[in-house]
């Protein structure tokens, strides 16, 4: 045994304590007071009245209402359940009259506020409404009349404006868009050293795709062509600079870095707009179509895995089964598709997208874009969904749309972003001027007007009030937050329904067999599932199986211990198996984490029954793109003879320097790199620890976890890793004090 170390640097024991803090201190900050829509009043909130925190001198409020004022009711009723929901649909009822808001103070005193009169909103809103072209028009004029329109480095406000179709707004923009410095075709030079890693331009991975979105749009309204150079130099370089996943991140990946991208690496929220731009390029005469029409390609194939499977992660993670929308991404997924013209992704992001009506105000760090292209992507779905999602989930537009004609985001300004643009983006769809708002759309990808009720109220589902057998029922709906709610409820029920969910894996579709096999699985009941381990298995077994289905049986099976263990074997299998429609091998990633669960140290338990199948196995696994496929294979050869260990030398090898250029996720060392290098620290191999120092110093990924990585390996090394620990204490950028 060795004698371990205990290593931790100042600076790196400093550095992660950091994260924690910043990542608290985002939670904290999270906005606990609300803009009160056009009043001009700034309060902080409950579920039944508004504590006054300020007031916009000038708005209608000033004067009237002053700080310390705690607001009750409005209109003569007071405030229920939902204060801020129940004041937006006050306010639009007073600007539907003569534009009074009364307001209830909490001693009894009502305060009388004068809005501007705007009249109603149709049911049909925002189609064919008056109230919805009035918005329209005083937000675009305020944007004019102020120039907002050209402020923010995420260029929506030039997009709202053309999204009005009307020519005094777009005249605008034809004037003064070609004079804008990112609107001019770009130093082609300062381009190819970008893309080899010799330059840096900032944060070009979220302001681009925006920027190739309106030069697309502009040139298609107007035919103007003098900003195309810009448009082809963007799209191609984004195109080049796509890591090996096809997405991007802050930045792009470059030469320097292996063709990877740098940090955290992936982030798809940026990443979807810069591949709408790239689309959009491609509907004008660029240059060099086929080059970024490949990216594109790339692009659209790794969105395309999520289809089916949950809401977009931040990055290359696992599909989100507990929300239907993560800050917009469904919204932009649905158009991404509809552009590419993949009919069953695009039904299902859309019908994400309207699904989440109900959480427009979440998201990473932000929810501006969330509140931009939501609506959007619901809008994809057909003029029905939009219009019941406006119905859903307009109270929260109301609310931030000002008393001076401006949006602001819940009484906040953005630095780099747009707010006036972003939000009336939503108001424009029914005029479909822009490809992102609806021109000429394929009608055949609509939610048909039976089904729009059922679309948007998914996410709305009462579990709990479901019978057993409306619960099963729901094991075949297309969502899989659906079908996750109803498995998870079903388990705490009691009744005779099991055979019903065994009828589902014998006979069901393959929504309904994943869903009664994963009922069977994590966190059930042994009395309930052991006795199905047999049936499920025989789905593992069985190639005839639709692979996810058999995925879905392997991680089900592997909690059920060691009665799971006749069927490691199949599970290593289907690992083997050549599978050409999984070209990202996300079946295997998934099987891997399944054999990681059932047996930790398959050697120990009698599993490696042979050898040149598990070996195959894990090697086929060490070579899988996701970065976690790689841990588990390198995990399951922890315990492997020391004899053994030629067989799978130069892989492991392979997997601990980690310059893999078809890499497609790496920015947590301690996934994949670690477990290769904690093989070689338990077979004392010192090139092992070089090789960790230089994943240290990459410019890629995030270095809380390289640190992270780093003590874990130096640790495991013991004695051996004293000089490492030295250079640390002697790099004043990696010791403090």
């Amino acid at each position: 045994m060795k004698t371990r170390l205990r290593l931790l640097p100042r600076l790196i024991s400093t550095i992660l304590l950091g994260c924690c803090i910043i990542n608290h201190s985002a939670l904290a900050a999270k906005n606990s007071s609300h803009q009160l829509g056009p009043t001009g009043i700034i309060a902080q909130g409950s579920k039944n009245l508004f504590s006054v925190q300020s007031v916009d001198k000038g708005s209608p409020a000033d004067g009237k209402i002053k700080k310390g004022d705690v607001i009750v009711g409005a209109n003569g009723t007071k405030f229920n359940q939902h204060a801020r929901q129940e004041l937006a649909a006050a306010i639009d009822t007073a600007e539907s009259g003569k534009g009074v808001l009364s307001l209830t103070l909490k001693d009894g005193k009502k305060v009388d506020l004068q809005l501007q009169a705007l009249g109603s909103y149709s049911k049909t809103a925002p189609w064919h409404c008056k109230k919805t072209n009035a918005i329209v028009t005083r937000i675009a004029d305020q944007m004019v009349k102020t120039k907002s329109f050209a402020g923010g480095q995420v260029t929506v406000g030039w997009i709202g404006l053309l999204a009005t179709g009307e020519k005094k707004y777009t005249d605008i923009v034809r004037r003064e868009l070609p004079k804008q410095k990112w609107a001019k075709a770009p130093d082609l030079e300062k381009l190819a050293a970008l893309l080899k890693g010799d330059t840096d331009m900032g944060y070009i991975g979220w302001y681009w795709g925006y920027q190739m979105i309106v030069l697309a749009e502009y040139h298609l309204l107007t035919g103007d062509k003098s900003v195309l150079p810009a448009l082809n130099a963007y799209a191609l370089t984004m195109a080049r600079g796509q890591d090996p996943a096809g997405i991007w991140g802050h930045r792009l990946a470059t030469v320097k870095r292996n063709g990877r991208l740098p940090g955290y690496a992936h982030i798809n929220n940026p990443s979807l707009t810069t591949v709408i731009g790239m689309q959009m390029a491609l509907k004008c005469p660029v240059k060099d179509k086929e080059e970024i029409q490949k990216g594109v390609d790339r692009s659209v194939a790794f969105y395309k895995t999520y289809a089916g499977e949950g809401a977009l992660p931040y990055g290359v993670h696992d599909p989100n089964t507990r929300v239907f929308n993560n800050n917009g991404s469904s919204a932009m997924a649905a158009i991404v598709m509809a552009l590419a013209g993949e009919k069953e992704a695009t039904k299902f992001f859309s019908e994400q997208s309207a699904a989440s009506h109900n959480i427009q105000e979440t998201g990473h760090a932000t929810h501006y874009f969330n509140m931009l292209w939501t609506p959007l992507g619901a809008n994809v779905a057909g003029p029905k969904t939009s219009q019941a999602f406006f119905k859903k989930g307009n109270w929260v537009r109301t609310l931030y749309r000002r008393w001076d004609d401006k949006f602001s985001y819940d009484g906040k300004f953005s630095k780099s972003c747009n707010d006036d643009g972003s939000l009336l983006l939503a108001y424009c769809l029914p005029r479909k001027q822009l490809y992102i708002t609806g021109k000429n759309a394929d009608e055949s990808l609509w939610t048909k007007d039976s089904e729009v009720d059922a679309v948007i109220g998914a996410s709305e589902i009462d579990y709990n009030s479901l019978s057993e057998n409306e619960l099963i029922a729901l094991f075949g709906h297309s969502a899989p937050q659906v079908t996750r709610g109803a498995v998870w409820t079903l388990r705490n029920r009691k009744g005779d329904f099991i055979p019903k969910v065994v009828s589902l894996i014998k006979k069901g579709t393959d929504i309904e067999k994943r869903s009664a096999i994963g009922f069977f699985g994590y966190k059930c009941p042994p009395e309930w599932a052991l006795p199905q381990t047999k049936l499920i298995g025989s789905v593992l077994q069985d190639a005839k199986e639709h692979p996810k289905v058999r995925a879905a049986a392997s991680y089900a099976i592997c909690w059920h211990g060691k009665t799971a263990y006749p069927y490691y074997q199949d599970m290593l299998k289907l690992v083997v198996a050549d599978e050409p429609d999984d070209k990202f091998g996300l079946t295997d990633k998934a099987v891997a984490n399944a054999l990681n669960i059932l047996a930790k140290d398959p050697f120990a338990a009698g599993l490696v029954k042979d050898k040149k199948l598990f070996y195959r196995a894990a090697l086929k696994l060490a070579d899988n793109p996701r970065q976690e496929a790689r841990a588990n294979g390198m995990n399951m050869l922890r315990a492997m003879p020391k004899k053994e260990f030629h067989l799978v030398a130069d892989k492991v090898k392979h997997v601990a320097i980690n310059k893999d250029p078809n890499y497609q996720s790496y920015h947590n060392p301690m996934a994949s790199m670690q477990s290769a290098a904690l093989i070689l620290a338990e077979l004392d191999i010192e090139e092992g620890l070089e090789w960790s120092w230089a994943m240290l110093e990459a410019k890629d990924g995030k270095f809380g976890f390289k640190a992270r990585a780093i003590l874990t390996i130096l640790n495991a090394y013991g004695p051996s890793a004293k000089p490492y620990l030295d250079k640390i204490n002697a790099d004043p950028n990696l010791k403090r004090g």
